[in-house]
């Protein structure tokens, strides 16, 4: 029966108040639905269970901001519910999410950032559903103007934050204040876009239904699936040397912008280079370059040279190895320090590593690119070396970076 409040005795003094204030608003929420709330009406359920199922499906493909807070459709799903069902449906679009979380496994119920969400999204519902009935929109959004809405989704915008993030990044996580106002500017232009989705959906469902619903799950909701599943990845320790080898080699050529015929090339150095296991001896180059005398075939037997020109089997300086060579030995060393069979270092280590040969035996531009390339994926405890992946988004580096700074 102690339990809990054990729990609570032992929080920091500023981690109580953080629960203490959402507790409280929480609990206010009761008073704020019965006294406060325009009504809601459950006419269409089908409208209301597809919200729900969205808000599922974009609970799960949330996208993290540089600041670490997390965004995704909910604003514009929020919005579409307390327009089109009213506030007490509205709620559902957060509650919903996470009891199915709860029940598959993948987060626990009783979180300090659910009942932080749970009084932030109340509150949202409340106060938007009064915003748009207090200019006559209610549940008729078509007859209502665009400005009404946006005024609503702006609202829910925030207040969101300042309920949400603004109390539980400095009482619970310990940030500054300043690093939620960064992350209040962070998502204030996604924010726009989804509030804009969300009032073109809202103007249209009166008129084309589940059509509206469905156009905007393409434009808002899968594309960030996709980015999610995109960004998952397994462990490299999982590959093979020369798997490993041909994607590491294949991710910094695309941050070295290589044209794809290069990009071809390299990939065939890099299994050539592995299958013939050079070792550097000037006599075995030979031997290869007799019965091949090919650009793949020429390069491959250059990736042990060394950057500063000790190396074999010909002892190139610099610039005179072959470029495909230079980047396939990074890609090699690489590998060998986080693949299968190897002391699977995290890809930070190995990169510490590949720096302090950078100059020596490796091209620093090339170690550089393999710095870039991880700096864009998502490096977490549990998963220090993922295969890199995120490279092959083509959207901006910014938003590559965004993806990898998610944590968990």
């Amino acid at each position: 029966m102690d339990r809990p409040f054990g729990r609570f005795a032992r929080l920091t003094a500023r981690r109580r108040a953080g629960l203490l204030v959402h507790a409280l608003a929480s609990l206010a929420l009761l008073p704020g639905f019965v006294l406060l709330a325009p009504s809601s009406h459950w006419n269409d359920p089908l409208l209301v269970g597809v919200l729900w199922a969205l808000a599922v499906f974009a609970d799960r493909s949330d996208v993290p901001l540089p600041s670490g807070v997390r965004f995704d459709a909910t604003i514009a799903l929020m919005l579409l519910c307390v327009a089109l069902a009213g506030p007490l449906p509205a709620l559902g679009i957060f509650l919903v999410p996470v009891l199915v979380n709860a029940l598959t496994g993948h987060e626990p119920l009783l979180r300090a950032g659910n009942l932080a969400n749970l009084a932030s999204n109340g509150w949202q519902a409340i106060t938007a559903a009064a915003v748009l009935e207090l200019v006559a929109v209610g549940a008729a959004p078509a007859t209502g103007s665009i400005g009404s809405l946006l005024v609503a989704g702006t609202v829910l915008f925030v207040l969101g934050w300042a309920v949400g993030p603004a109390i539980y990044g400095p009482l619970w996580l310990g940030h500054p204040l300043r690093a939620m106002v960064q992350a209040l500017r962070d998502m204030s232009g996604a924010a726009a876009v989804m509030v804009g989705l969300g009032v073109v959906t809202a103007l249209a469902y009166p008129r084309m239904g589940m059509l509206a619903l469905g156009l905007f799950a393409i434009v808002a909701v899968l594309p960030q699936s996709a980015l999610t599943f995109v960004a998952r990845s397994r462990p490299v320790a999982r590959l093979d040397p020369l798997t490993a080898s041909r994607r590491y080699a294949g991710a910094m050529a695309t941050h070295l912008r290589l044209g794809h015929a290069a990009r071809r090339e390299l990939d065939a150095v890099v299994r050539l280079a592995h299958a013939r296991a050079a070792s550097g001896d000037a006599g075995e180059h030979l031997a290869h370059t007799v019965v091949d005398s090919s650009e793949v075939s020429c390069a491959a037997g250059h990736v042990t040279e060394w950057w500063n020109g000790a190396g074999g089997p010909a002892g190139l300086p610099g610039a005179l190895i072959p470029e495909s060579a230079r980047i396939a030995a990074v890609a090699q060393t690489w590998a060998a320090l986080t693949a299968k069979g190897s002391p699977g270092l995290g890809h930070l280590e190995a990169l510490a590593l590949l720096d302090s040969a950078a100059g020596v035996r490796l091209d620093p531009r090339v170690v550089r690119a393999a710095c870039a390339v991880v700096s864009q994926e998502r490096l977490t405890p549990d998963e220090p070396a993922p295969e890199p992946r995120l490279h092959h988004l083509r959207v901006p580096q910014r938003l590559r970076r965004a993806l990898a700074a998610a944590v968990g």
